[in-house]
């Protein structure tokens, strides 16, 4: 029976005798053996238990899933577990706990009359920034007057300057 030679073969017959390697061939026809056992052509039948379809594995675990019912288990806290969730939201200015149980809708609060507070962050953060432009712009309108005042200062002592120097210049004439 006679090998059939391959680029492959030629290819790697190549690269070996230039290693000055001993028993070239048994070393392509190795390489080449392991090469078709990791990557079998398309002629071949697909091997059992190495090819997975994709598409019935998936069906497969949707359909478990289906079948298990949704257990959403919601933790129950004691009543000392609230008091400190509820001083820790005091603490951040959330004084209120709301629990979305099915029979119990109502939220919780810290205060006994059952109003929620409301969160008043973002208007502080807002009236600050706001107070902050404000001074800013009052800050610009200061900066502004006494630029206007430095330059007629400068204006008047060069006028000052000038005058005198014309006092002087006419004083040397007589």
């Amino acid at each position: 029976m006679r090998k059939r030679r391959t680029k492959k073969t030629e290819a790697l017959e190549g690269i070996l005798s230039e290693t000055g390697a001993p028993n070239i061939d048994e070393l392509v026809a190795t390489i080449l053996q392991k090469w078709l056992q990791c990557h079998p052509s398309a002629d071949d039948p697909p091997k059992k238990g190495l090819d997975i379809d994709v598409n019935a594995q998936l069906a497969k675990l949707l359909e478990q899933q289906k079948l298990q019912p949704a257990v959403n288990k919601e933790r129950e806290y004691t009543e000392e577990e609230r008091r400190i969730k509820q001083q820790i939201l005091a603490q951040y200015s959330q004084t209120a706990v709301v629990n979305q149980d099915e029979d119990d809708s109502e939220p919780e609060s810290d205060d006994e009359s059952g109003v929620l507070a409301k969160n008043t962050n973002k208007s502080d953060v807002q009236a600050l920034a706001k107070e902050k432009r404000e001074q800013a712009r009052m800050d610009s309108a200061a900066k502004k007057q006494k630029d206007k005042e430095d330059r007629e200062k400068q204006k008047q002592l060069r006028e000052e300057k000038k005058e005198k120097r014309k006092t002087v210049k006419g004083e040397r004439r007589r």
